[in-house]
């Protein structure tokens, strides 16, 4: 039986927005004290502000379970989608950033990151439903990206640097502690990059040792589990068809067959589960988005 606490959620919305308004984080207000730090670390090259500000974005039914057992997710990628359409190249606000996700369901126009945090969000929840969307948390490790001006539509050339990963990385645990997710899922290479990647980062951040409950293949990504929470490493979905076919199977499914296996995540009818979410949180969705403008003035 699925169960929503959407005051949980609301409360978390609120600790954050305090949160982005003490940092300047709001693009519309942005203020960051790393800014000009991660600015300079780009070593003079000829980049150009791909955005300023980044904050996560959380659905409306974020707190949610299934017969008892919390089912709160935090997906993590690299970086912000460019919104050519927008003053600063991203959603002003965080509010606007929690809708934009949310408008996502039945959008014609997604692309492969959408795609594919769909198909998991579907896995993971056992649904065959757009409506999904509503039910989870998504984040970056960069709140800014610099990119050359040429390639600024381009989002694999996006141009990081230590320092930059170093200081964003500060404002996501923030995030953690506030969002309280039971599984957080990293998208990308990004996330295990280097001798100090995202895993020894939780590590050093929360002052425990995790447990490698199982790694893909090539030994690259892995489930690992801390006490506050476990975390997924997987490929990124950008190149879709390969993703779905093969990196998927090699690794997010897995992972999450074994945490269910294991009793971390609930044992889902899913004959039944679609028609028992849909009623819901259907009628609340679709009385939100009746409000909303589309995604395609973001990002046509």
């Amino acid at each position: 039986m699925w169960e929503i606490d959407i005051a949980a959620t609301q409360d978390r919305k609120v600790k954050l927005t305090e949160l982005y308004n003490k940092e300047g984080l709001n693009a519309e207000k942005f203020n960051c004290k790393f800014y000009s730090e991660c600015e300079s670390s780009q070593k003079g090259k000829c980049v150009g502000k791909q955005y300023a500000g980044g904050t996560a974005a959380v659905s409306p039914f974020y707190d949610v379970s299934y017969n008892g057992i919390p089912m709160r997710t935090l997906i993590v990628g690299k970086e912000t989608g460019y919104m050519k359409n927008e003053k600063y190249g991203t959603s002003p606000n965080f509010y606007e950033n929690c809708n934009n996700v949310l408008n996502c369901i039945n959008w014609k126009h997604k692309n492969n990151h959408i795609k594919g945090t769909l198909m998991i969000l579907q896995y993971l929840f056992q649904v065959d439903t757009e409506y999904i969307y509503s039910s989870y948390a998504l984040s970056n490790s960069l709140r800014c990206a610099f990119q050359d001006l040429a390639k600024i539509e381009n989002l694999s050339s996006v141009s990081d640097t230590k320092i930059m990963r170093d200081n964003c990385i500060k404002y996501l645990f923030e995030e953690i502690d506030i969002l309280e997710p039971n599984l957080i899922i990293c998208q990308g290479e990004w996330s295990i990059r280097g001798k100090d990647n995202f895993i020894e980062k939780m590590s050093k951040r929360y002052e425990e040792k995790p447990v490698c409950l199982r790694k893909n293949t090539n030994g690259k990504y892995g489930l690992f589990k801390f006490n506050k929470c476990y975390v997924l490493t997987c490929h990124h979905p950008a190149i879709l068809g390969n993703w779905i076919k093969n990196l998927a199977p090699d690794s997010v499914w897995p992972a999450i067959d074994y945490l269910r296996e294991e009793g971390v995540l609930p044992q889902i009818d899913r004959a039944t589960s679609t028609k028992e979410y849909e009623i819901l949180v259907r009628d609340k969705v679709n009385e939100m988005l009746s409000s909303m403008q589309s995604n395609d003035r973001l990002r046509g």
